[in-house]
């Protein structure tokens, strides 16, 4: 039987889609090639035909989410601010929070890239890189002092995100968030 030219294209977005969703929630050591494929609606013969291993899976995963959808956003430095300003107020948020499987993939696969193959960190590296520079280039200052308040802001979302999901619902853990959120914001500077 035939199929179309752009299966292969279509299942391997499927399998990058729903393996993203499927990471971020269990994890990479929770989670195997079969339960990758199933998440996909395919067989994990389709997986193999589409990614070497679960790894190879797991960088692409980190090539196409890390840092979206603020990276695909362009404009003027200060068009940029205000976009990365109110990106901020979503990304430092309950719904964030409690939705792991759909949000970022920094605060829920950073753990396990540490523990991957290089290629593997490699891609998280300049993925990470480009994340940070897109920031530093919205604010104002000298290129050393943009770039320091860019992983300074970075490291604020990812560890907020991270401490208020493993600490029980409540004041706390949205105190985290918003405390957070304020001094990313004062970070960025006047409007």
């Amino acid at each position: 039987m035939r199929y179309p030219p752009d299966q292969k294209k279509k299942a391997r977005e499927a399998i990058i889609q729903a393996g993203a969703r499927t990471l971020r929630q269990k994890g990479f050591h929770g989670v195997g090639v079969d339960g990758l494929a199933s998440a996909a609606g395919m067989t994990s013969g389709a997986f193999y035909s589409n990614f070497s291993s679960k790894d190879a899976l797991l960088e692409e995963v980190i090539d196409v989410f890390l840092g979206e959808p603020f990276l695909s956003e362009d404009g003027p430095a200060a068009e940029q601010r205000r976009i990365l300003r109110d990106w901020l107020k979503t990304y430092l948020s309950t719904q964030h929070r409690s939705e792991p499987a759909s949000g970022c993939v920094i605060p829920s696969l950073s753990a396990d890239v540490a523990r991957a193959k290089p290629a593997v960190r490699s891609a998280y590296g300049r993925k990470m890189h480009k994340f940070v520079r897109k920031i530093a280039d919205t604010l104002e200052g000298s290129k050393g002092d943009r770039e320091r308040r860019a992983w300074s802001i970075v490291a604020l979302m990812v560890g907020a995100i991270s401490i208020s999901r493993a600490m029980p619902d409540g004041d706390d853990a949205n105190r985290a968030l918003a405390s957070a959120l304020q001094s990313a914001t004062a970070m960025l500077g006047p409007n």
